[in-house]
């Protein structure tokens, strides 16, 4: 594994709390793009009587896995991203399963990213939802220019 992906891969999995309690594995990560995994828990479950997880844990999962698609793109520490606006459609629910979630890059400007982002049953990639994220990006070599 790449230094850059063993950093990537710590700081996902890590030292994101959100990410570490949820129990979210980052199992890939190249220029633009982001996969990982969320393992089914039942501190996860928003409905008991099917246990399916709770829609706000697939989308911010989603906006996660599309952030870190556009952290691809940063090149100093001093880089800032952060979500504008994000929209999700649930098409199915996540019931008893493992999801895997992947964001990629559809837009990369100097100042806005947008990504394209779903999640996906694990066994059988049936899809339960889908997104787009459009994020705000602060790069430190803009602020030099300035």
């Amino acid at each position: 594994m790449s230094s850059r992906k063993a950093f990537f891969t710590q700081l996902f999995n890590e030292m994101i709390p959100f990410n570490h309690y949820v129990g979210m594995q980052l199992l890939d990560i190249e220029d633009g793009f982001a996969k990982a995994l969320i393992p089914f828990r039942h501190e996860l479950v928003g409905d008991p009587r099917t246990l399916a997880i709770h829609g706000g844990v697939l989308a911010t999962a989603l906006d996660a896995i599309g952030g870190f698609a556009g952290m691809t793109t940063l090149s100093s520490m001093e880089d800032k991203i952060a979500t504008i606006d994000m929209r999700i459609d649930y098409l199915r629910s996540a019931r008893n399963c493992n999801i895997i979630v992947e964001g990629r890059i559809s837009r990369n400007g100097n100042r806005i990213i947008t990504t394209n982002m779903k999640a996906y049953k694990e066994e059988d990639g049936t899809l339960l939802a889908e997104g787009k994220g459009v994020y705000n990006v602060v790069r430190h070599e803009d602020k030099e220019k300035n």
